[in-house]
């Protein structure tokens, strides 16, 4: 897609997972409007006679089917006939077309394993989707079935073990050993967000203590300081290129530039707890190819007040999850000065492999200075629509 942001949320989950509270309360996290839609809105639409929750058949709609478990324990099984088959298919068809005129969704599901899912995963598979496992302790389902009063007895037991069977999803959050407020944190922070910074189009990335977002002309100040502190820091391992020579707001307004053309992204570090304060680091994916190739070079540095606390690392994983999953890049080159030990840890713990030692590589303080070479590809790569 040419818009990298999430347009869809796929909650699944079985009967009193807390779907539906979930939903709502992303509705109003968001800044940007998402319809909340779910086949029991469309089951709405249906004449009431068709369909019997009670324990009764419905040959033609919905209906349960009750039965008991090995150890007794009343089950009800979903019983679907053949127009609530049309439905359903009626349901995917409600969906693609709200998502076909640019509408974002929050799709509220109860899908049966990962077949029925993978049929979700073909339909979808134009637009960009946060796939989103929604459960909760059996007891607690049965609990909450009980409570509500609307929910025939069984039914959360009968879907528990079916819904999420062999399933895969991009995130899996528990709605009672977490709070609500804890959940749209996770989804929140799992997805990445776009706003608008005068004409700059802004990616907002968010790990558990920090935010990293682009630059703009407004941070050079805070640009300069970051070098000004770290200058003895970080000039054993700065090359001399025409770039680091430049002012900052000269290079800022060039990274901005480079970002609009599809050239380079490059993400500021913000400690969490301290989002307009200073910049504790860089993420820089640079020389980005597309075409055949599909890669990128990466290059990061942190504060030497912030070294050695495992900032960088939670910085970089999480950009590169970004690179991967919404640039759809296919790989990311990192090369390192062999004397440069913390560098060399952190590619290594990000999975990141050595290609090969090219002598004299880079000019780094007037010498020309050997670099290890490593790479990380996408194992999951798709071709980038």
């Amino acid at each position: 897609m040419a818009d990298n942001q999430i347009q869809i949320i796929y909650l699944n989950g079985p009967s009193s997972s807390g779907k539906t509270t979930l939903a709502k309360a992303l509705q109003y996290a968001f800044d940007e409007p998402f319809l909340h839609v779910g086949v029991d809105k469309i089951i709405g639409w249906m004449p009431e006679k068709i369909n019997d929750w009670t324990g009764g058949e419905a040959p033609q709609g919905y209906s349960w089917k009750r039965s008991l478990d090995e150890e007794g324990n009343a089950v009800q099984e979903l019983q679907v006939g053949p127009y609530a088959q049309k439905i359903a298919k009626t349901f995917q068809r409600v969906v693609l077309t709200l998502a076909n005129m640019g509408h974002r969704l929050i799709i509220d599901d109860v899908s049966f394993g990962n077949e029925q899912i993978n049929e979700w995963r073909e339909a979808l598979k134009d637009f960009s989707v946060l796939w989103v496992g929604v459960n909760a302790p059996l007891s607690i389902l049965e609990q909450r079935e009980k409570e509500r009063g609307n929910r025939i007895e069984g039914s959360a037991r009968g879907q528990f073990h079916k819904v999420h069977a062999d399933a895969t999803y991009d995130l899996e959050i528990d709605t009672h050993h977490a709070s609500l407020e804890e959940n749209i944190e996770k989804i929140i922070s799992f997805t990445p967000k776009r706003e608008m910074s005068g004409n700059n189009s802004q990616v907002i990335l968010k790990t558990n203590r920090l935010i990293l977002r682009l630059p703009t002309e407004a941070d050079h100040e805070k640009f300069k300081d970051f070098d000004e502190r770290n200058m003895e820091h970080l000039s054993p391992w700065r090359s001399a290129n025409g770039e680091s020579k430049k002012d900052h707001n000269t290079q800022l307004i060039q990274w901005e530039q480079e970002f609009k053309e599809g050239k380079s992204i490059r993400f500021l570090l913000f400690l969490k707890d301290d989002p307009e304060g200073e910049i504790i680091g860089f993420c820089n994916f640079s020389q980005i190819f597309r075409g055949s190739f599909q890669a990128c070079y990466l290059g990061y540095h942190i504060d030497k007040d912030f070294e050695g606390k495992g900032f960088m690392s939670e910085a970089v994983a999480k950009a590169i999850e970004y690179m991967f999953e919404q640039q759809k890049l296919h790989r990311i080159m990192a090369n390192y000065m062999p004397s440069n030990k913390k560098s060399a840890q952190l590619l290594q713990k990000l999975g990141f492999v050595v290609e090969g030692h090219a002598k004299k590589y880079l000019l780094i303080n007037g010498q020309w200075e050997d670099h290890i070479l490593t790479s990380l590809t996408n194992q999951n790569w798709q071709l980038k629509v």
